[in-house]
């Protein structure tokens, strides 16, 4: 009896997602680096660690656009490394097409909503004058 879902008519190979899973943890590692660089190194320490006021402030962060871009990179990066990891792991937990085929668009639903409240809230701070 033949399945009408084929595991050769899926979006992305296995191959392709882990190939994806790594660039996004080395994504992670060079947009986090450039970040804290950016944050913590370039101005006075405890400006930078106040939340509004100076000029190297938390929210002065955001409302630079190179720096709000970068955020939004690393939001995209560490969205889809961590979602994929929990996709692996719950497909080595249980097994069957339909169990992956509803983890996947779980996962899916779910990285979308968390992209758009993480992209609301960097264009909210960035807006804030």
């Amino acid at each position: 009896m033949r399945s009408t879902y084929s595991l050769e008519c899926k979006v992305l190979k296995e191959s392709t997602k882990m190939l994806l899973h790594y660039l996004t943890g080395l994504g992670i590692v060079i947009a986090g680096g450039v970040h804290l660089f950016t944050v913590f190194l370039t101005g006075p320490y405890l400006q930078n660690l106040a939340f509004s006021g100076g000029a190297y402030s938390v929210i002065s962060v955001y409302r630079n656009i190179i720096l709000a871009a970068t955020l939004e990179v690393l939001l995209l990066f560490v969205d889809y490394h961590a979602l994929n990891g929990i996709r692996v792991i719950l497909i080595e937990f249980h097994q069957g097409e339909a169990w992956e085929r509803g983890v996947s668009w779980i996962l899916i639903v779910a990285g979308i909503l968390l992209l758009i409240y993480g992209t609301r809230t960097i264009l909210i701070a960035n807006a804030l004058a």
